[in-house]
């Protein structure tokens, strides 16, 4: 499915990736792989997922820090389905053996956690083929192109 967008359609494009994704039946935890250029909407597509699920924290992009943990609020429609948003940016990693060291291996096996890995091309060896891939193109400065 491909989808061209403007900025107002944000929460719409983050409510059908939320529907997509959730698997009663999944084990493990959920991954969503963001890739797409610098500046092609993959942090401010994690920022209205994030609001949907109820965090109310400013979620930036973690480049510096590569992952950041929110819990998901209570009173989301969402907290059924996920606890905990992780939020990795895999830009600065020199290989997959750096997302190994940061515990990659325990989230993914927590079925409460959704992961939401910006830069996966960086880390391809550590997913799996369940991950819902999304791509994002930068069209113009007022449209973008999402595929997932």
């Amino acid at each position: 499915m491909s989808i061209i967008f403007s900025e107002k359609e944000i929460p719409n494009i983050a409510k059908k990736i939320l529907e997509k994704i959730y698997n009663p039946k999944k084990v493990v935890a959920t991954i969503v792989a963001l890739s797409g250029d610098l500046g092609s909407g993959k942090t401010t597509l994690t920022k209205e997922i994030a609001k949907q699920l109820g965090i109310k924290k400013n979620l930036i992009s973690p480049t510096f820090v590569i992952m950041k943990i929110y819990e998901i609020n209570s009173k989301s429609e969402y907290f059924s389905k996920f606890k905990n948003l992780i939020h990795i940016d895999a830009y600065r990693l020199e290989s997959h053996l750096e997302l190994l060291n940061i515990g990659w291996d325990k989230i993914i096996e927590n079925k409460d956690n959704l992961v939401i890995l910006e830069w996966p091309e960086m880390v391809e060896a550590c997913l799996s083929d369940d991950v819902c891939n999304v791509k994002l193109n930068h069209i113009d400065e007022q449209k973008r192109e999402i595929s997932f």
